[in-house]
């Protein structure tokens, strides 16, 4: 059982695995001999297994590209072992130019019959059709992977599997698909899913194995069930590399739950803020001229996650057992808190997202920021992916302009611009400032938004860009792509004002407001 098990991982991984940084690499050791027959791997080149027990610089065995997709024969979970889902809906291309779609009355081997949309029932024969693909149901949100008629393969979230489209969301961004181009969606796991489905295949005794399973848990940085892994296997054995394993594990929990945990001083760390600041709270570098330009700590930017999660389609997310059992403890006279113990006890199994939102629904702010938001709630994904990165940091954030010690009444900060805690404080400055009593950002109506209007081409503003040396317009006509995302990004805001229970405020400069050459001020 040990050996194909390890000799299957070896024969799925599509990526080098990586070492934790603060740590020499796992000791290397032999991998178990290949299967006698060809490994199998699905087609996607994103790895849904644990990587293998060999150091870094070790090539990972691949399978040939064109191996046919089955279920592993080691039994590691795949999207291939998630339950059969019993079709409900299909879509059928009957010839060149006609195609049907409705609810299925009845499948078989031989006739499809389908009740379109108006109530009209037909039947079809099977092998006089082009194709038959069946519609994958609910819920949106779920992880799944889309197989087109031009061979391409997405992983992505599921929006809507339609009869017009199909919709997913990849990297933040939703993207729709017509029907016609897609040949199938099927349900792809989770990590989550993976890692309870493979660790169900391990015995207690396959120790390489169990640290395998921790170092990817590591790598897909699930730092609370890599850290469950590491002690149970020390438990079980005296294993060098998970012992240093867990010790960067616990360093990765510390750094986001704001704590330092012997890792250094922060009284010595030169980019910290002395006197007046939030305690944690890192100074930007390169603010020579600023009165007060601090950065927006992870505790704080975890707190903003968390206001801005969306329970319908949540980012990953842990809920410590200790917040679960205070909440049961002090909101015991909610009617929303189960009385028999049996149901408190059910509590602690229960999925992130569902304590989650009983903590919103008791409005038990106390408790949220305890909550660990290890992934970024849409919201806040749009806006790094299609505002700030987008056209913000390279057009208003220069040095020449709103990012340097001539930023004038608006400052933004463009040093290491792609760390959370500098976007997070670069969204809060735009949500939270105003010049002339005018907000950089109106939620009521988005586009009058002050930052919107000065990145317009003069002749399209209501509130045109003042005159000043170097500025040109970013939301031109060709991209006006932009503007739809920012209009999204506003719109999509749970706290679009900022409203946070984040003590900041947007940074003020030594410097006068900038004169532009023969015109006003900025």
């Amino acid at each position: 059982m040990f050996l194909v098990t390890i000799a299957a991982i070896l024969a799925l991984q599509a990526e080098p695995p990586t070492a934790p940084p603060s740590t020499t690499p796992p000791t290397q050791v032999e991998p178990a001999p290949a299967p006698t027959t060809a490994p199998i791997v699905p087609p996607t080149v994103e790895p849904i297994v644990p990587p293998p027990n060999v150091a870094p610089n070790v090539a990972p065995i691949v399978p040939p590209a064109d191996a046919p997709t089955a279920i592993n024969p080691a039994g590691i979970p795949n999207e291939n072992t998630l339950p059969v889902e019993k079709p409900k809906r299909a879509y059928i291309v009957i010839d060149r130019v006609s195609v049907a779609a409705g609810i299925v009355e009845s499948d078989d081997d031989a006739i499809i019959v389908l009740r379109d949309d108006k109530g009209r029932v037909k039947s079809f024969s099977k092998t006089r059709v082009i194709s038959i693909s069946y519609l994958l149901e609910g819920p949106a949100g779920r992880r799944v992977r889309v197989l087109f008629n031009d061979g391409r393969v997405l992983v992505g979230t599921l929006i809507e599997d339609g009869y017009e489209h199909v919709e997913v969301e990849i990297s933040g961004i939703k993207t729709k698909y017509p029907r016609e181009a897609v040949l199938a969606v099927k349900p792809y796991p989770t990590d989550r899913e993976l890692y309870e489905r493979f660790r169900t295949t391990l015995e207690p005794d396959q120790y390489a194995a169990r640290y395998t399973l921790a170092l990817w848990l590591y790598n897909k940085k699930m730092y609370a069930e890599s850290q469950i892994e590491l002690e149970s296997l020390l438990d079980a054995t005296n294993h060098y590399d998970a012992k240093r394993l867990l010790t960067e594990v616990k360093a990765q929990i510390a750094l986001m739950e704001g704590r330092s945990d012997g890792a250094g001083d922060a009284t010595n760390d030169p980019m910290r803020e002395g006197g007046g600041a939030a305690p944690g709270r890192i100074v930007a570098p390169g603010t020579t001229g600023l009165l007060a330009s601090p950065l927006l700590s992870d505790a704080e930017v975890n707190l903003i996650r968390v206001y801005e999660i969306d329970t319908t389609n949540p980012p990953r997310l842990q809920v410590p057992q200790s917040v679960i059992r205070a909440m049961l403890d002090k909101y015991a006279d909610s009617d929303l808190i189960p009385a028999k113990s049996a149901e408190k006890t059910a509590y602690f199994s229960k999925e992130p997202v569902e304590i989650v939102k009983t903590l919103f629904a008791l409005k038990a702010r106390e408790f949220y920021g305890e909550i660990k938001v290890l992934g970024e709630p849409d919201s806040l994904n749009l806006f790094r992916l299609r505002v700030h990165n987008a056209w913000l940091i390279g057009n208003c954030a220069t040095s020449k302009c709103h990012g340097g010690a001539d930023a004038g009444r608006f400052f933004l900060h463009n040093r290491d611009w792609k760390d959370d805690n500098v976007r997070y404080t670069n969204m809060l400055i735009l949500l939270r400032s105003r010049i002339d009593t005018l907000p950089l950002i109106d939620s009521e109506k988005p586009t009058d938004s002050l930052i919107f209007q000065y990145a317009l081409p003069k002749t399209e503003a209501r509130r045109p860009h003042p005159d000043v040396r170097g500025w040109t317009p970013v939301l031109t006509s060709g991209r006006h792509g932009l503007q739809e995302d920012f209009v999204d990004w506003v719109r999509s805001m749970r706290l679009s004002r900022g409203e946070y229970p984040v003590d900041y405020t947007p940074p003020t400069l030594k410097s006068p407001d900038r004169p532009a050459v023969g015109g006003p001020d900025r």
